[in-house]
């Protein structure tokens, strides 16, 4: 049978079609420009970086559509970009072997640098004129970044120009402006002078204030603003003033601006704009583990703002193993609300540890002044505790004022490589002012980090405290000191170091003294390898020995803290041997 004309048509039409196409792609292949290579060798680091920033044929070697003339056009401006990439660094006479070859359609421009000698500053003059003269020590930068002897680099001058328009703004003097700015350089000295002139100009003032906001009260926000019109203008204030309110927790966005193009009489109008927050209550909920209080679940809720007056509710709630509690507390902003609260709190606690069950209720009102570093609160609470000590058991009633103070300094307050905290508490009671026993009890506490070298931290923690109270059996287990544990020492059980009855049960004691220092070694991103030494007691006479734990472990770096897996062995036969330590939180 013979094939149909139409199949064979159709035969031809799909071959003519795909020797098209080939053709085609042949020839868009054969159209490419040719290839172009750059190398660039004798300069390292930023010298290195700048050059290839600014070096044009560089830039454009990836052009697949460059042309041989193109090519040869790049090549000539070459030196010139190498040069001009260079002298910001000081750098003003180079020597440069360049070559350009080609093989077929591949091209290869090599550039062998040698920087030459840098230009050296020889001396430096900043000098301040106008009103703001009386500011000019205000003007210097505590660590000179431009100083006789140092390599010139114009990078660093044109930042220290920035830096000082913005000092002056940070003064008001709104149209300050160099008279003179340059630098003189002699290149056969391979030397350079640098001389600043400012003028400062008027200083200028705040002008009236704009709050565009509902949110809070007026009164209460206005509180937040610590300037006021015909003040001196000042971008730092505002500044401050900004972040004061973003730390708040009150708005979600905060906006600003010193209303320059609108300044009259050298009053400055400011602008203020917030936005409310998406939500005003937080949930949280989490499990964990600690060796010392074991496995627990916590529910967690704070409303942020219940009314417009700023007022704020948080309440917690713990189940575990060994400690459970609510906790309810409402805080009022007073006097000035970035820095002051006062508090009123209720809370129920039962806790059990080694022969001791204790079950707490208290309520309380407290005082605070709060900074991102500095803490301290004035206190009265009323405790009501039932407890039970081995075969022993009893109700104390007690209501304590206290006075607590902590300080804290890191630099990371998660992953902290330097930094410090302290902690001094002081309560007491006196009976028959709404107590049934009197005491007086001072504790402080310090931890410390310091990094030597880029991946070993040492880290040391101490803790020291008295009760003065003719016995100890008069108050109850909450108020005596204990030793033993993750955060005290470790390699004896929670809270099993201390005086004993007769029957052996620990029962707590009137001083307590322990420390230890632990070394920790980064061995990759985020593990660590952790040696450690403890040593502590509580004690009723100072002379007790004390305890001595040593141990190792691991941890690993989370985002909101370190995780840490540690074994421990106890030197001495007291308390309660505790082998193994499971914890979670931050550095300090």
């Amino acid at each position: 049978t013979r094939p149909s004309t139409n199949n064979n048509v159709s035969l031809h039409c799909r071959a003519l079609f795909f020797f098209t196409l080939i053709l085609l792609l042949y020839a868009g292949i054969a159209s490419a420009g040719p290839s172009l290579v750059v190398e660039v060798e004798g300069i390292e680091g930023k010298l290195l970086e700048n050059v290839l920033a600014r070096l044009r044929i560089q830039v454009y070697s990836q052009d697949s559509d460059l042309s041989e003339t193109e090519i040869l056009r790049l090549y000539q401006l070459s030196e010139q970009d190498i040069k001009s990439a260079l002298a910001p660094y000081g750098f003003y006479s180079p020597e440069i072997t360049a070559t350009l070859s080609q093989d077929e359609d591949l091209w290869s421009a090599s550039y062998l640098i040698d920087p030459g000698q840098p230009v050296i500053i020889n001396s430096v003059s900043v000098s301040i004129v106008g009103p703001g003269e009386m500011f000019a020590d205000e003007f210097k930068a505590e660590t000179p970044a431009m100083i006789k002897g140092d390599v010139l680099n114009q990078r660093v001058y044109e930042a220290e120009k920035r830096r000082i328009l913005r000092k002056a703004a940070t003064f008001g003097f709104l149209d300050a402006e160099f008279l003179l700015h340059e630098i003189r350089i002699d290149r056969q000295a391979y030397a350079a002078d640098i001389e600043l002139q400012l003028d400062t100009g008027n200083r200028y003032h705040f002008g009236e204030i704009r709050v565009d906001q509902d949110i809070i009260t007026e009164g209460l926000f206005f509180k937040f603003i610590e300037f006021d019109s015909d003040d001196y203008f000042s971008t730092r204030r505002l500044q401050q003033v900004q972040r004061d309110l973003y730390r708040s927790d009150y708005f979600s966005s905060v906006v600003i601006e010193g209303d320059i193009e609108a300044a009259e009489d050298l009053r400055v109008p400011v602008d203020i704009a917030v936005e409310p927050l998406n939500a005003y209550n937080r949930f949280s909920f989490g499990l964990g583990y600690s060796t010392d209080i074991r496995a627990y679940a916590r529910f967690e809720w704070l409303n942020r703002m219940l009314n417009r007056w700023g007022h704020r509710l948080f309440s917690s709630v713990q189940y575990g193993e060994l400690e459970r509690y609510v906790t309810l507390n409402y805080t009022v902003p007073v006097v000035d609300p970035r820095f002051n609260a006062l508090t009123g709190s209720g809370s129920w606690q039962k806790k059990s540890w080694d022969e001791t069950d204790t079950t707490l209720y208290s309520t309380g009102l407290l005082y605070e002044y709060s900074t991102p570093e500095h803490y301290y609160g004035v206190s009265l609470k009323y405790l009501n505790e039932d407890y039970r000590v081995g075969e022993t058991t009893g109700e104390s009633q007690l209501l304590m004022p206290g006075v607590l103070w902590t300080w804290a300094l890191a630099d990371d307050i998660v992953t902290t490589r330097h930094g410090i905290r302290a902690l001094i508490e002081l309560t007491g009671a006196q009976e028959n002012f709404g107590s049934d026993a009197s005491f007086a009890k001072l504790k402080a506490e310090g931890r410390a980090i310091i990094t030597p070298v880029e991946t070993f931290r040492i880290i040391g923690r101490g803790s020291i405290g008295t009760i003065q109270v003719d016995s100890i059996d008069s108050i109850p287990p909450s108020i005596r000191f204990y030793a033993g544990g993750q955060k005290s020492v470790r390699g004896y059980k929670y809270r099993t170091l201390g005086p004993t009855d007769s029957s052996g049960t620990v029962i707590g004691g009137k001083i307590l003294l322990t420390g230890g220092i632990e070394g920790e070694k980064q061995f990759s991103e985020n593990w660590r390898g952790i040696v450690f030494y403890d040593a502590g007691n509580a004690m009723n006479d100072i002379n007790v020995d004390l305890a001595h734990g040593v141990g190792a472990g691991i941890g690993v770096v989370l985002p909101f803290g370190q995780a840490r897996l540690e074994f421990a062995y106890p030197i001495n036969d007291e308390g309660e041997a505790q082998y193994v330590y499971l914890s979670v939180g931050t550095d300090l």
